[in-house]
């Protein structure tokens, strides 16, 4: 007789939601806590430099770390339960396939939007990392949100033009204005929290990843999904090799992309640009 699941299967969405949250929110707790100067920065310290009088720090700092680290793990081990473990999926190469057309169409296909927000966290994770960061923080579930304003920005549109075009039938200006309007969704949600650099990036634009990584990144996958939904015959077949080459039109596209963010409808010049783009290609 097979075994009735402990949890309703109509809360399992709001359950995912919250176990995200609350691993998100422990990461960046841990995170803050490793850069918070304790007892041991201070005996490192130049005799020049413990000569100038400091204020005590208070003692629980010493124990912020493996309070992080607790909380951490409870709350993965408790959410464990009822939802499988966020898996390490950006280790490996991620292929950038969002198929925007039919997501703008089906905007209630919640599986649909998680799978694309694991793609894009995963991506947007692999590629800073692999750009040299030693650490960075990403919040999956503010990725998910920026998919689910997008779908209800579709749903809106739709409504208001009174117009269902098929997916199959949708043109250049339509993937890159859907993707135009998903990038800059995302670069309001600000998933990407921190990024720690040990040296430059290995990109034609590395202080714009260092300053602005939620802009850089978002763009990046944004003209990366335009390309490989028009033309996929263009990109090299190894998807890090795809991010690399998009990596390197943005860098030498930065001071144009740049200008188009601070329009006041950026929508149009970002859709306009990425056309270009993927005509070029």
């Amino acid at each position: 007789m097979e075994a009735k699941p402990l949890i309703p299967r109509h809360i399992g969405p709001d359950l995912n939601q919250i176990h995200l949250a609350l691993v998100d929110c422990a990461r960046q707790f841990r995170y803050t806590a490793r850069n918070v100067p304790g007892t041991d920065s201070a005996a490192s310290e130049t005799p020049r430099q413990s000569s100038i009088p400091r204020p005590p720090l208070p003692r629980f700092l010493g124990s912020v770390g493996h309070l992080a680290d607790s909380l951490l793990e409870t709350a993965e081990t408790y959410a464990g339960h009822a939802i499988p473990p966020l898996q390490d999926h950006w280790k490996l190469p991620v292929d950038i396939d969002i198929d925007v057309e039919s997501l703008a169409h089906c905007p209630d296909d919640t599986k649909r939007v998680r799978t694309y927000s694991a793609v894009y966290y995963a991506a947007a994770k692999r590629f800073v990392l692999r750009a040299g960061a030693a650490d960075v923080l990403i919040f999956e579930h503010r990725i998910n949100e920026g998919f689910i304003a997008f779908c209800n920005a579709s749903r809106a549109l739709s409504s208001a033009e009174q117009v269902i075009v098929a997916p199959q039938l949708c043109a250049l200006s339509d993937v890159c204005r859907m993707f135009a309007r998903l990038s800059l969704l995302m670069i309001d949600k600000h998933p990407i929290r921190s990024a720690r650099f040990v040296e430059l990036p290995d990109v034609v634009a590395p202080w714009w990843l260092i300053a602005e990584p939620n802009a850089y990144v978002f763009l990046l996958l944004g003209l990366l999904g335009c390309a490989k939904r028009v033309c996929p015959d263009s990109l090299p077949a190894d998807p890090d090799r795809a991010l690399s080459l998009a990596a390197d039109i943005l860098g030498t596209r930065e001071s144009k992309f740049r200008e188009l963010l601070r329009e006041r409808v950026p929508e149009a010049a970002l859709e306009q640009e990425f056309a270009s783009i993927v005509k070029f290609l």
